[in-house]
């Protein structure tokens, strides 16, 4: 069978209020608003809920502030992680 040039992006699971949801791509938009330099929180926030939609993910309008919460908490262990890397 053929491989794909491209890796598919891996479904992680993750607390969204107070229910775990699985996420495809997580790992990717969080590289990626990570590399765009953004600093504002808000900004963040956006971002991340942009890209987890363009990875195929639906997000409910009525949940995007607990997505957003989610997916920032998320951001934040994923810039301590790659802090600690850097040194």
């Amino acid at each position: 069978m053929p491989r794909s040039c491209c890796t598919k992006p891996v479904a992680r699971i993750i607390k969204v209020a107070e229910f775990e949801v699985g996420l495809v791509g997580l790992d990717q938009a969080l590289r990626n608003v990570y590399t765009s330099g953004a600093t504002d929180e808000e900004q963040i926030k956006r971002d991340l809920l942009q890209w987890a939609r363009e990875f195929g993910n639906y997000i409910s309008p009525v949940n995007e502030f607990e997505y957003k919460q989610a997916l920032m908490n998320e951001y934040r262990k994923f810039v301590a992680k790659t802090g600690q890397r850097a040194h």
